[in-house]
C-alpha cells in the first residue's frame, strides 16, 4: 500500500469514526452556542457616555480598571480556526493511539459539525514556527481536505509555541473568530500572547492528556525520552519518591496552567486518551456547560 493509499484510507476511518459520535445532540449543541442569535459578539470598545449600561462587559471592566462595552453585528458565518500543536510530543502516546491521531479526531468533528452549521474552517499546523497555514472557507470536502492535511504532516521539530500561533492569527484576523487551540501545552509559557488574543477572540484551549504522565506507574527502571529535546534519562519509575516528587510537579504545572486560562477568560476541556476516550462527550459537556454559564 502507498503512503498516499495509507493516508486516504486513515483519514476515511477517522472521518467515519468522527461521524459515528456527531449526533443530533451535538451538531444543536455547537450551532446553538456558535450560531443560536440574531446578532453576533463582534468586539469589545471602552465605554463612551451615553451607551447603555446593559451593554457593559463587566468580567473585562473588572479586569483592565476601565469599562468596556460589548458590541454586536448582525449574524453571519462564523471564521474557525483550528490550531494544532504537531511538535514530538504529539507522537506520543502509551495506550492505543498517539495525541496527534486523537487531535485529528477532535478537528474532525469539530471540523464536521462546523461545515454542517455553514462556518468557515480553517487550519494551522504549529510548532515554534507556522508549519502550515489554510484559510477558513466553507464545505464538508474542505474539511476533510484539511483532516488530510493533519495526517500528512511529517512531524520534525522539538519544540512547541502556542504563543507563536495567537501571536500569527492575530496579525491575521481583525474580525473577531473562533479558535480552538489543540495541544498538551508542554511549551514555555504564552500567557502575554494568551492575554491579548482571548481580549480580541473566542479563544478555546483543548488539552491531550496521556494517563502515564497523570498516574506515572511503577514500571522499573526505564528510560524516557523528553520528545522536547529528544534527551533521554534512566528513570528508576518504582522509586516512590521519584514517582511522588514527578506527580508533584505535574500537578503544580496543570494548575498553574489552568488559572492562566481561567483568569483570561479561556474556556478549557482536557481529553485523556485512554481506551475509554470518545471526545465528543467532553465536547458535548464542554458546549453544554459554555451555554449554561453564558445564561447567567
Amino acid at each position: 500500500m502507498t503512503n498516499l493509499e495509507e493516508l486516504i484510507k486513515k483519514s476515511k476511518k477517522i472521518e467515519l469514526r468522527a461521524k459515528g459520535v456527531i449526533d443530533d445532540n451535538l451538531n444543536g449543541e455547537y450551532s446553538t452556542n456558535f450560531r443560536g442569535r440574531g446578532i453576533d459578539f463582534h468586539d469589545l470598545r471602552e465605554y463612551i457616555h451615553g451607551d447603555e449600561v446593559r451593554s457593559i462587559d463587566w468580567n473585562t471592566t473588572a479586569r483592565t480598571g476601565e469599562p468596556y462595552v460589548k458590541q454586536f453585528v448582525e449574524q453571519r458565518e462564523l471564521n474557525i480556526y483550528i490550531a494544532i500543536d504537531v511538535s514530538r510530543s504529539s507522537n506520543y502516546g502509551s495506550i492505543l493511539q498517539s495525541r496527534h491521531d486523537l487531535a485529528a479526531l477532535i478537528f474532525s468533528i469539530i471540523a464536521l459539525s462546523a461545515s454542517k452549521n455553514g462556518d468557515k474552517i480553517g487550519l494551522i499546523l504549529y510548532t515554534n514556527k507556522i508549519e502550515h497555514f489554510t484559510e477558513p472557507k466553507k464545505g464538508k470536502g474542505h474539511a476533510m481536505s484539511l483532516l488530510r492535511e493533519v495526517l500528512s504532516h511529517e512531524i520534525i521539530s522539538n519544540v512547541s509555541s502556542p504563543g507563536k500561533v495567537l501571536r500569527f492569527i492575530l496579525g491575521r484576523q481583525k474580525r473577531r473568530s473562533m479558535i480552538f487551540l489543540i495541544s498538551d501545552f508542554l511549551c514555555p509559557s504564552f500567557k502575554q500572547e494568551l492575554k491579548i488574543c482571548s481580549f480580541k477572540h473566542d479563544l478555546i484551549a483543548l488539552q491531550t492528556l496521556d494517563p502515564a504522565e497523570l498516574e506515572f506507574p511503577s514500571i522499573g527502571k526505564v528510560y524516557l525520552k523528553n520528545p522536547e529535546d529528544n534527551n533521554s534519562y534512566l528513570i528508576n519509575t518504582s522509586n516512590k519518591t521519584i514517582r511522588d516528587t514527578y506527580l508533584l510537579k505535574r500537578n503544580n504545572w496543570q494548575r498553574n496552567l489552568e488559572a492562566d486560562f481561567k483568569i483570561n477568560n479561556v474556556d478549557h476541556v482536557k481529553f485523556v486518551n485512554d481506551e475509554n476516550c470518545d471526545p465528543s462527550i467532553a465536547l458535548r459537556t464542554f458546549f453544554k456547560n459554555r451555554l449554561k454559564s453564558r445564561r447567567h
